[in-house]
């Protein structure tokens, strides 16, 4: 019996002498009783991951219909609503500003050093 540092070292051409070595016996009932022992759960998994797949979608189905969309967030008075707007968008405003201060203090920061470089 060979050791797994020697089967490792084998070639292919080794290894197909060897697997067509009619020396070692093989029994008969050798193949039924893999068969035997592997279709039932293969056919368990086959068929659960279509069911699985079904309920998820069932699931996702009944969800979607039961819920009903809330309005929120809503204004009675225009001029209201289009000051929350403007609040938004000069926060928005400022945000951008911000970032463009960053960006171009970097770019600065690296054209001081390409400049020494």
């Amino acid at each position: 019996m060979k050791n797994l540092d020697e089967i490792t070292r084998l070639g292919a051409d080794d290894l197909d002498r060897i697997s067509l070595d009619e020396s070692i016996p093989v029994p008969e009932e050798l193949a039924t009783r893999i068969g035997s022992v592997t279709k039932p759960r293969t056919r368990r998994i086959l068929w659960s991951i279509p069911a699985a797949a079904a309920l998820a979608a069932l699931v996702a189905v009944g969800i979607g219909l039961t819920r009903k969309p809330a309005l929120e967030d809503t204004f009675d008075d225009p001029y209201l609503a289009y000051a929350e707007v403007e609040k938004v968008f000069s926060k928005i405003s400022g945000t951008v500003a911000y970032g463009a201060d960053k960006v171009s203090d970097t770019e600065s920061r690296i054209d001081k050093i390409s400049y020494w470089k």
